[in-house]
């Protein structure tokens, strides 16, 4: 998979992490961060299965 597809992914269930997080009142941040990094990276499981978290971030330049 190229780059672009991965960080078209990436950018995708960030905005819908924020959506659905966005949607509701949070007790504390930490609840709704920790809510958002969830979503997140169920997205990410189910959209780039073969491919770790950590991977993810490396192709992105990104470090863990």
């Amino acid at each position: 998979m190229h780059r672009q597809d991965i960080q078209t992914i990436v950018n995708a269930a960030c905005e819908t992490a924020d959506s659905i997080v966005g949607a509701r009142e949070w007790d504390t941040i930490e609840d709704a961060i920790a809510m958002h990094d969830l979503i997140f990276w169920d997205m990410i499981g189910k959209q780039l299965p073969d491919i770790t978290a950590a991977d993810v971030l490396s192709i992105l330049g990104r470090s863990a």
